[in-house]
């Protein structure tokens, strides 16, 4: 997790504060996160925080969309246990973040799009909002 007098700890508390995001905080945001290419629970609870704090104000920074959907997509999907695949840990967790941290903006909405076009197969408790795509496009 990140330390408290880290400096990505402090645009976040900003970013919450403000209820708003600008794209030179997302990139701030990324280059933290590609330091070493995990996010844990906690980090990704925290972006959950943090987009619930920008609520509806998520259009004006597509940059953040993208992030939050890309960060949560790789914590849940294409983890090394079950890549491709949302098991019910992870799908009790995910549906956990998104009772206590829901707002149904675009982030929410293009994540739950991503997740049903990436994932094989999804259990827990967010496999009772959301489901895979079945249909596969014909190649």
């Amino acid at each position: 997790m990140v330390a408290e007098d880290h400096a990505v700890r402090e645009v976040l508390k900003k970013v919450v504060a403000d209820a708003a995001i600008n794209a030179e905080q997302v990139q701030e945001l990324e280059n933290f996160v590609r330091q070493d290419w995990v996010i844990d629970q906690d980090e990704a609870k925290f972006l959950f925080r943090v987009n619930h704090a920008i609520g509806e104000y998520d259009e004006n920074c597509p940059q953040w969309t993208k992030f939050f959907v890309t960060s949560i997509a790789r914590m849940v999907v294409f983890d090394m246990n079950t890549p491709g695949q949302i098991d019910t840990a992870e799908g009790d967790w995910l549906g956990e973040m998104f009772d206590e941290f829901s707002v149904g903006n675009e982030s929410e909405s293009a994540l739950i799009a991503d997740l049903k076009k990436t994932t094989s197969s999804i259990s827990g408790k967010i496999a009772q909002r959301i489901q895979p795509d079945t249909e596969k496009p014909l190649s």
